[in-house]
Order: C-alpha cells, then sequence, then structure tokens
C-alpha cells in the first residue's frame, strides 16, 4: 500500500511522460520484491563462492556450486512471491522449473566466461575473482528478470488457454457483420 502511495505521490509531481513510464516500471510491487529477493539471491550466491573459493577450490568450481545453489533459492523466491506464477502440479512445476533452471545455467555460463577471462589476466587471486564475481553477478541479475519476465513467468498457461479459445471459436459470416 506504501508503494502504490509513494508512486502515486511521485506520479503526480513529475509531469514527463518517459519518467512517469519509468517510475511505474520500477516502483511496482514486482520489481520491489524482484529487487529484494535478488539481494537475497546474491548473498547466497556470494557467501558460498567465497566459503568454496577460500577452501581452496577453484574459483570456477565454486562459481558453479553457489550458483546452483542460488537457482534454487531463486526459483522458490521468483515462483511464490515475485511473479507469482499460478502453475501446480508436479509436470507443469518441473517444466517452469527446468525453463528456469536452462536460463540461469545461460548466465551461469556467462559468469564463468568473466571469471575465466579475469582469472587468465590477473592470475588466481582471490580479491580479483571476488571483483569479478561481483560483475558477473551485476549482468545475471539484469539478464534474469528480462529472462524470467518474458519467458518463464509470464503466465503461459494463460496465453495458451487464450489462443486455444481463440483457434475454436466459429467464424462470423461477413453477413452477420454488415451494419445494417
Amino acid at each position: 500500500d506504501s508503494i502504490i502511495k509513494f508512486r502515486s505521490f511521485l506520479l503526480a509531481h513529475i509531469k514527463n511522460p518517459s519518467l512517469q513510464t519509468l517510475i511505474k516500471g520500477l516502483i511496482s510491487y514486482e520489481m520491489l520484491t524482484y529487487v529484494f529477493f535478488g539481494i537475497g539471491t546474491a548473498i547466497v550466491d556470494y557467501l558460498v563462492f567465497t566459503f568454496f573459493n577460500a577452501g581452496k577450490v577453484s574459483a570456477l568450481i565454486a562459481n558453479i556450486i553457489s550458483t546452483f545453489c542460488a537457482i534454487i533459492f531463486s526459483y522458490v523466491t521468483n515462483k511464490r512471491w515475485v511473479f507469482k506464477s499460478k502453475t501446480s502440479g508436479f509436470m507443469e512445476v518441473l517444466h517452469e522449473f527446468l525453463r528456469f533452471a536452462r536460463a540461469r545455467i545461460a548466465t551461469l555460463i556467462m559468469s564463468e566466461v568473466i571469471i575465466f577471462a579475469s582469472v587468465a589476466i590477473y592470475g588466481n587471486n582471490q580479491k580479483v575473482n571476488q571483483i569479478s564475481k561481483l560483475i558477473s553477478m551485476v549482468l545475471t541479475v539484469i539478464l534474469n528478470y528480462i529472462i524470467s519476465k518474458l519467458f518463464i513467468f509470464n503466465d503461459r498457461k494463460e496465453l495458451i488457454n487464450e489462443k486455444k479459445k481463440s483457434i475454436h471459436k466459429p467464424a462470423r459470416s461477413a453477413e452477420k457483420n454488415l451494419w445494417w
């Protein structure tokens, strides 16, 4: 409720339509919960990475382990609280999770490339590894939101049902569409 009041206050005082559109997109329940749980996911990812990397596990292996822990945490929070997915039943949830995991694995590959390049250039320096991890995390968060919003939690079931309904509707004859 306070989010809506704050957004309404800003919109009342900003007259630029482009800024109003930006505010509507950035100050919403979905965006704020995504940021909140995204920070939680980043904390899980970073702490697990730091734990394993400090234990002399290579940065690349530590990154894979931390990413898989973060994927599970992120799926649960995004499904339940951010995008409020309505999938139910084992197979439907499994398919949704697999789409989610594939997207996250794609961004894991991007993260691995960034960390690999960092290690190749600067050596296996823990401080440099942490900085490259933070850079890859920022890029990952942005890409993951876009992918989740457009391809994973986009009410696919409702879209499919709408398409089925429109396919099965009988076509109206041209005579019935005439105004006279």
